[in-house]
């Protein structure tokens, strides 16, 4: 059924062959057009990353908050040569569903999986099960912020590593800039915090400062939003791409626009 008929919605999400936002609303008949405007760099192997590595046996605890955090550090422990038999004993703690399952294609087991989808959620829930003479290992990306450190240095052992990057794509679309001035879209998706930074630069540096259309995933991305006087026509109640995918499709059907 093709709720979605004629919709033309930009993405700002990383461009990804397994793009299942992007596949469930087309399926659905809308036109989804790919504005990247972040795009993920595995951090260099600084002396920090590889000494914390070779010593990983030495944490209680490995904390991820994203996919792209599991991802990337995988890829440093194959790239240092470090087996699982270093870190096969450490407890995994991750936000949300996608994180858990990347950390399970990578053959290891999340020990707690949030709840919620922030780091202010899973600090709660992180809080009542490290014990005071732990070590954790924080992996996260640069942009990252610094709730669970903060919150967590005070009981713990911390130690946080940033394995990558987020930077805007080198190449923007002259097309979709043209159609968000001339206002030829019904909506704009932002599914990170560090995507609606960079759209806002672009924004701005082409001129257009105009009240864009725009629907957040989860509830970190709508503060960022909010924070820049964007507010938001639809937020997710959950994080994951699915979710957000379905639950927009049930906003344009409720929602003339």
């Amino acid at each position: 059924m093709n709720t979605l008929k004629n919709k033309i919605i930009i993405s700002t999400r990383p461009l990804s062959k397994n793009d299942i936002v992007k596949q469930y609303l087309s399926e659905k008949g809308a036109v989804v057009l790919d504005f990247p405007m972040i795009e993920i760099y595995p951090s260099v192997i600084s002396d920090k990353i590889s000494n914390t590595l070779q010593n990983i046996n030495s944490f209680q605890w490995i904390v991820f908050t994203s996919k792209n955090g599991v991802d990337c550090f995988f890829k440093l422990l194959k790239s240092l040569n470090i087996s699982a038999e270093k870190y096969s004993s450490i407890k995994i703690a991750v936000i949300g569903k996608k994180t858990s399952d990347e950390v399970l294609k990578n053959n290891s087991k999340p020990f707690l999986i949030s709840s919620g989808n922030t780091s202010e959620d899973l600090f709660v829930e992180l809080f009542g099960k490290v014990k005071i003479y732990e070590k954790v290992l924080l992996v996260l990306g640069e942009l990252a912020d610094d709730i669970l450190e903060k919150g967590l240095c005070e009981i713990v052992d911390i130690t946080r590593i940033n394995v990558y990057n987020t930077i805007l794509p080198k190449t923007i679309s002259k097309d979709i800039i043209e159609i968000i001035k001339s206002d030829r879209y019904n909506i704009i998706i932002f599914t990170s915090p560090s995507g609606f930074i960079n759209f806002k630069a672009t924004m701005n540096k082409n001129e257009i400062f105009s009240d864009f259309r725009v629907a957040s995933i989860g509830k970190t991305t709508e503060k960022e939003l909010l924070k820049n006087n964007c507010k938001p026509l639809f937020v997710s109640s959950k994080s994951d791409g699915k979710n957000f995918a379905k639950e927009l499709e049930n906003f344009f059907i409720n929602t003339k626009i």
